[in-house]
């Protein structure tokens, strides 16, 4: 019976009863937790097998359960925590991707923009290449042309060359005879001119004989460039020695009366009266003095009033004219270094040839003396003439003692005088046109005046300067003086004064006051002021201009 149980107990413990999982594990039962006993109490097996009682415990149900939801657990845990690393990829995958979208359709757009201008370049590029195939047909067309002239040009060249050694040979003789008449004609003349003197103003030179004896000089011909270029061809003919003619003739009175102009006559009847020479300067007695100009206190007074009162700065402003640089031809120079030999054998035979004539020169320049400076201007226009013949004058000149120096200073004087003439000339002549707008006439005068004051520093800088050098070389410097053309400078300033005052008086009477009345008088003094200042006064025409000026400023309470 003991048996029995015992093994029923086993079997209990062997196969449990399936228990529904809690949610709260209990603890294991011990020795100490009471089982329940159905009907009445009884004897305790322990009390018969006290150490098999001790052994033998049952298993409680709930620990395998408990181990098993633990591994799930932990499962889960591991699934929860892949699937966490995955969100966070694709989050961030999702944020690269977005980046790449944009710059796919960035890609996108700059491709198609690149197509666009491939397409235009294309177009572009099968235009050019239809232009470069007309301008290439052109040229052919050209260059043939051209080859068929240059052919029928060095024919008629080489013909001409022929001609002309032939007749060279039969007129030798002609033309020796003749260079020696005309030079014994050209020193008679000279010698008679300057013996008796000359009651012409000038005279025209004389004429060579034309004809058959006429010098043939040598044909330098510059066809037409072609791509591959052409020969610089130069006739065989020596240039025969220039006959020079005879420098201008100082104006000086005859002291012989009739004897002087019959030798002329018979003597060298190819003479020819020459127009009359421009006016000389103003006399020495020419001042911008009393009866001319004089100072005027009360425009000084009247300009620091208005100046008190409007303080604006002057916005007239010189405008600097920027000199156009001239840049060489580049096709040109190739052209002079490929023709180098032929230049070269040019300048050789002019100075071969023309060594009389240079002579001949270089003694009327060291003889050169002036008492006007209209002499020196007709002396270096018959000067650049002479020098004009040779084919370079400062390659040819420098085989010679030739004084530069001096000739080059005679010509700095000349166009000094020149410009400084056309500048006077200019204002002697300015007349205000009424036709023309207002501000325009106002800054034409100021252009015109400021032109002046540039001609009257320069005319003083060169005299303080070159004066001395001038004086050495024996060329009048009376014209550069305050006497000269500066007298003249400012007296068309103060007439330039005059005309500006009266346009601005003009347009008072057209503006209906205010502001711009103040500022049209304001102007006017100021301008009124600087010719003042510069000029040394006004006369009695322009101050009256003034005056009434001042008089419409008073009645405008300026």
């Amino acid at each position: 019976m003991v048996t029995g149980k015992v093994i029923g107990l086993q079997r209990t413990s062997a196969n449990p009863k399936p228990v529904a999982p809690r949610k709260q594990p209990s603890l294991p039962c011990t020795n100490s937790t009471k089982l329940p006993q159905k009907g009445p109490p009884s004897r305790s097996f322990g009390v018969y097998f006290p150490r098999a009682s001790a052994q033998v415990q049952p298993r409680p149900p709930e620990v395998p359960e408990l181990l098993h939801l633990l591994d799930e657990m932990r499962q889960r845990e591991c699934v929860l925590e892949t699937e966490i690393l995955e969100l966070k990829k694709f989050k961030d995958s999702s944020s690269v991707v977005s980046a790449l979208e944009k710059r796919i359709i960035e890609k996108d757009n700059e491709i198609k923009r690149s197509e666009t201008m491939v397409a235009c370049l294309g177009n572009e590029n099968e235009r050019l290449r239809q232009e470069v195939e007309m301008l290439h047909c052109k040229l052919v067309e050209q260059s043939r042309d051209d080859g068929e002239r240059i052919k029928a040009l060095e024919g008629k060249v080489s013909e001409l060359s022929r001609m002309t050694k032939v007749d060279i040979r039969e007129k030798n003789g002609e033309v020796s005879k003749l260079q020696r008449f005309q030079g014994l004609t050209d020193i008679s003349c000279k010698s008679k001119f300057r013996k008796n003197g000359n009651i012409l103003e000038k005279f025209d030179y004389l004429e060579q004989p034309i004809g058959k004896a006429k010098v043939i000089e040598s044909e330098i011909i510059l066809p037409n460039r072609l791509g591959d270029g052409v020969d610089f061809v130069v006739s065989d003919v020596s240039r025969m020695p220039r006959i020079p003619r005879p420098p201008p003739i100082p104006n000086v009175t005859c002291s012989d009366s009739s004897d002087c102009v019959l030798s002329l006559v018979l003597d060298q009847p190819l003479l020819k009266v020459a127009p009359q020479p421009p006016p000389p300067p103003p006399p020495k007695g020419f001042m911008v003095g009393a009866g001319k100009v004089r100072r005027v206190p009360e425009v000084v007074e009247f300009y620091h009033s208005l100046m008190r009162r409007d303080s604006r700065r002057d916005t007239g402003g010189r405008g600097a004219t920027d000199g156009i640089p001239v840049t060489a031809n580049s096709r040109n120079m190739i052209g002079e270094i490929e023709n180098r030999s032929a230049y070269l054998l040019a300048i050789k035979s002019d100075v071969e040839t023309q060594g009389e004539f240079i002579r001949f020169l270089i003694k009327e320049v060291e003889d050169a003396k002036f008492s006007n400076i209209q002499d020196a201007v007709a002396f270096v226009k018959w000067l650049d003439d002479e020098l004009s013949y040779l084919v370079d004058e400062r390659a040819v000149l420098k085989h010679f003692q030739w004084p530069e120096k001096k000739a080059d200073i005679l010509r700095e004087a000349v166009f000094g005088y020149c410009d400084v003439n056309k500048l006077v000339s200019e204002a002697s002549s300015f007349r205000d046109d009424p036709k023309l707008p207002f501000n325009p006439a106002l800054k034409k005068m100021q252009a015109l005046f400021e032109k002046l004051e540039d001609g009257a520093y320069n005319l003083s800088r060169t005299r303080e300067l070159a004066g001395q050098r001038y004086e050495g070389f024996q060329i009048p410097i009376d014209w550069m003086l305050e006497t000269g053309f500066t007298s003249q400078i400012k007296l068309a300033s103060v007439k330039l004064a005059m005309n500006y005052m009266k346009r601005v008086l003009a347009e008072l009477e057209m503006v209906g006051g205010g502001s711009e009345e103040e500022e049209l008088i304001v102007e006017g003094v100021r301008f009124a002021f600087r010719v003042h200042q510069f000029a040394g006064g006004f006369d009695a025409e322009t101050m009256r201009a003034f005056q009434h000026l001042r008089n419409k400023a008073r009645l405008c309470r300026i």
